[in-house]
């Protein structure tokens, strides 16, 4: 009975422990997926949304398993045990990729939609500042905005802001103010803050946005220089290393082929072969989904 005592002393406390860890661990991976799901305006709430990732997880684990079992013992009649672990391996890289992608998901989303709003936004402040010179309210503002859908997503966000005020029943700056709390971009929640004080304020809401679109079409100039320089970068990492190169060493294998030869226990022509149908294309590739996600959002 000592014994057992002796151990529950020093078991337990570790157990609950590492409980503890566990759960901290997993809260904090769980707690900017909320925030992600919120803002990427995903419309499905954050329980729900959990508790599909980790059912269709848990459901390609089972599923993967047993389809793999059934290959490896039936078709390819291999070990029970390497069949086993095999089947074990695969169907938890599934579930995981699975996991994964939904974890993903909405940071994808996000990040899409940050992109989108920072892009446009230069053009939909002085849009506004158009607008304001007529003296229309703020509320009326964004409503013209739901309607102009060149702007991506600040029309969505926009929508949002009517969608506040019309079935919501809020306050023009409330509805706002919600908005920019659940915004990714950094740059609408201040000019959105912006537009609230100088509302509450009393201050001259035409001056602010003209200025406001001033400075956001400066730096928005200054982005696309800046991006240009980097281009012409690129263009001559392009130029050196998938034109000139390539055409260097075909031009010298063309030469050893006459001579006879192998590189890593291939022929000349079979080298150059694959390197012309095989390695020039996917290096090309990746050289233009490299551009494609680094360039900023026109």
């Amino acid at each position: 009975m000592s014994f057992e005592r002796e151990l529950d002393r020093i078991y337990k406390p570790l157990i609950r422990k590492s409980a503890k860890f566990g759960m901290r661990y997993f809260r904090e991976w769980l707690d900017p997926l909320k925030q992600e799901i919120e803002q990427s305006s995903i419309k499905i709430v954050f329980e729900t949304y959990v508790g599909k990732m980790f059912f269709f997880s848990g459901l390609s684990l089972i599923a993967i398993f047993l389809w793999m079992m059934f290959l490896f013992l039936v078709l390819t009649k291999i070990p029970v045990l390497f069949a086993l672990v095999g089947s074990l391996l695969l169907s938890l890289v599934a579930a995981f990729a699975i996991l994964t992608i939904f974890h993903s998901y909405p940071f994808q989303l996000v990040n899409s939609k940050k992109r989108s709003i920072e892009g446009n936004l230069p053009f939909a402040m002085n849009h506004m500042a158009a607008i304001s010179a007529s003296g229309v309210p703020p509320f009326i503002m964004f409503k013209l905005l739901t309607g102009v859908e060149e702007y991506g997503e600040i029309s969505s966000e926009a929508k949002l802001v009517v969608r506040n005020v019309e079935s919501f029943g809020m306050d023009i700056t409330t509805a706002m103010r919600q908005v920019a709390d659940r915004t990714p971009s950094d740059d609408f929640r201040q000019f959105l803050y912006g537009i609230i004080s100088t509302t509450e304020t009393g201050g001259s809401l035409e001056q602010y946005l003209k200025n406001a679109a001033k400075d956001a079409l400066f730096n928005y100039r200054i982005k696309r220089e800046k991006y240009l320089t980097t281009l012409s970068t690129y263009a001559d990492f392009y130029t050196a290393v998938l034109i000139a190169a390539p055409l260097f060493f075909i031009s010298i294998l063309s030469v050893m082929s006459m001579i006879g030869g192998q590189i890593m226990g291939l022929s000349i022509t079979d080298a150059m072969q694959l390197g012309i149908y095989g390695l020039i294309p996917v290096l090309n590739v990746i050289f233009i989904m490299f551009i494609h996600f680094t360039q900023p959002v026109v």
